[in-house]
C-alpha cells in the first residue's frame, strides 16, 4: 500500500517507481510479451503472401472541347447541347467500382496467373485454389461462424424474382472480399485518380488492375456523354426521316412537272407553287437537321472525358503482404503495452 502511495501521489504517476514496480513484474511481462511475441510471429509466417498493383489517372479538363462546341455552335448558330451538369464527380469512382455489378464482371474476368500456369477467372481462382491462411480459418470459424448458419439455397428461387439475380452466402462472401482487395482514392488538391488491386498473384493482379482501370473509365465515359448520345440518336432518326421526306417531295415536283410539261393553266401554276413550297420546307428542315447531327455529334466527342496515364500499370516485383518484420516488431511492443495495462490495472486500483 506503501509502494502505492509512493507511486500514485495526488494523481500524478511516479514513472521511476512505476518502472520499479514494471521490474519486479518482469516475469509476468515475459510471458504476456512472449505469447503476443508468438501469436505475431505464426502471423508473419502463416499469412498468405500478396501483391500490389497500381496505377495514376488523371482526368482532362473540358475547357478545350467546351471552346470547340462553342465556336461550332456560333458559326452554324446552333442551340448549346453542353452537357456539363452531368458530370460525375471522381470523389464518386470508389462507388462505382464497389458496385456487385462492376465486381461481379471484374470477379468473373479470365486473366493469366503466373503460379498455375492458367488463365482463370479470379472467382474460379479462390474457389477453387486458394487457400486460406491459419488466422483466416481462426477468423472464419470465430467471428464468422454466425454467417454460416443463415446461408440459404440460391437455387430457391420464386418465379416472380428469377429475373433478379441472387448470390449464396458464399458468394456473396466472396464479392465482398474482393472488393476489399480494390482501391480507388482520389486527391482533392490534384484531382488525380490512383487505383490499386491487391491479389496472391503478381502477373494476376497486374492484369486485374488494367480491367479496373477499363471498366472504370468505361463506366465513366458511359455516363458522361449519356445525355449527348441520347441527342444524337434521336437527331439520328429525325434526319432520316427528313431525308426521305424530302427525297419524297423531290420525285412529287418532278413527276408533275413532267406530266403538265406543256399545260400552263392557272390550276397547275397553282399546284406547282404548292408542290414547289412543300419541298422548300421540307429541305429546310432537312438542311437544320443536317446541322443540327453535326452539332450534336461534336457534343458526343466534346462530352467524351479523356484520361490521362500518369502512372501505367506495372507487374509487382516485390510482395506487398505480409510485413513480416512490422508484424513482430508490433506483437512485441503490444506485448509489452498490455503487460504495462495489466500490472497498472492489477497493483493500482
Amino acid at each position: 500500500m506503501k509502494s502505492q502511495e509512493r507511486v500514485i501521489k495526488e494523481n500524478e504517476i511516479d514513472l521511476i517507481g512505476f518502472i520499479k514496480i514494471f521490474w519486479s513484474k518482469r516475469s509476468l511481462v515475459a510471458k504476456i510479451t512472449g505469447i503476443f511475441l508468438l501469436v505475431g510471429v505464426i502471423i508473419a509466417f502463416t499469412s498468405k503472401v500478396e501483391y500490389n498493383s497500381s496505377c495514376k489517372l488523371l482526368p482532362q479538363e473540358e475547357s478545350a472541347a467546351s471552346g470547340l462546341g462553342g465556336i461550332a455552335g456560333k458559326f452554324l448558330n446552333l442551340p448549346n447541347f453542353s452537357n456539363s451538369n452531368n458530370d460525375l464527380n471522381p470523389e464518386l469512382y470508389p462507388e462505382i467500382i464497389q458496385s456487385t455489378p462492376f465486381l461481379d464482371k471484374l470477379i468473373n474476368t479470365p486473366v493469366y496467373f503466373e503460379r498455375l500456369d492458367t488463365t482463370i477467372s479470379s472467382y474460379h481462382y479462390f474457389t477453387e485454389f486458394y487457400k486460406p491462411s491459419l488466422i483466416d480459418y481462426i477468423l472464419e470459424y470465430t467471428i464468422g461462424l454466425p454467417g454460416k448458419f443463415f446461408k440459404k439455397d440460391k437455387n430457391a428461387i420464386s418465379k416472380d424474382a428469377s429475373r433478379i439475380k441472387r448470390y449464396s452466402a458464399e458468394e456473396w462472401g466472396l464479392i465482398q472480399n474482393y472488393a476489399g482487395r480494390l482501391s480507388v482514392s482520389v486527391d482533392p488538391s490534384t484531382k488525380i485518380v490512383s487505383i490499386e488491386t491487391e491479389l496472391p498473384d503478381p502477373v494476376a493482379v497486374a492484369m486485374i488492375n488494367t480491367h479496373l482501370v477499363e471498366d472504370l473509365t468505361k463506366n465513366v465515359i458511359e455516363y458522361k456523354i449519356e445525355k449527348a448520345k441520347f441527342n444524337l440518336s434521336f437527331i439520328q432518326d429525325r434526319f432520316i426521316e427528313a431525308e426521305k421526306e424530302y427525297e419524297i417531295k423531290q420525285k412529287q415536283l418532278a413527276k408533275f412537272s413532267d406530266r403538265n410539261r406543256n399545260i400552263t393553266t392557272s390550276i397547275v401554276r397553282s399546284e406547282y407553287r404548292r408542290l414547289q413550297n412543300e419541298l422548300d420546307i421540307s429541305f429546310e428542315v432537312y438542311k437544320n437537321l443536317a446541322s443540327q447531327l453535326e452539332q450534336a455529334k461534336i457534343e458526343v466527342k466534346k462530352e467524351t472525358p479523356v484520361f490521362t496515364v500518369l502512372e501505367p500499370v506495372k507487374v509487382p516485383i516485390h510482395k506487398s503482404k505480409p510485413k513480416k518484420g512490422i508484424i513482430i516488431i508490433g506483437s512485441f511492443f503490444l506485448g509489452i503495452l498490455v503487460s504495462a495495462i495489466a500490472i497498472f490495472t492489477k497493483d493500482f486500483t
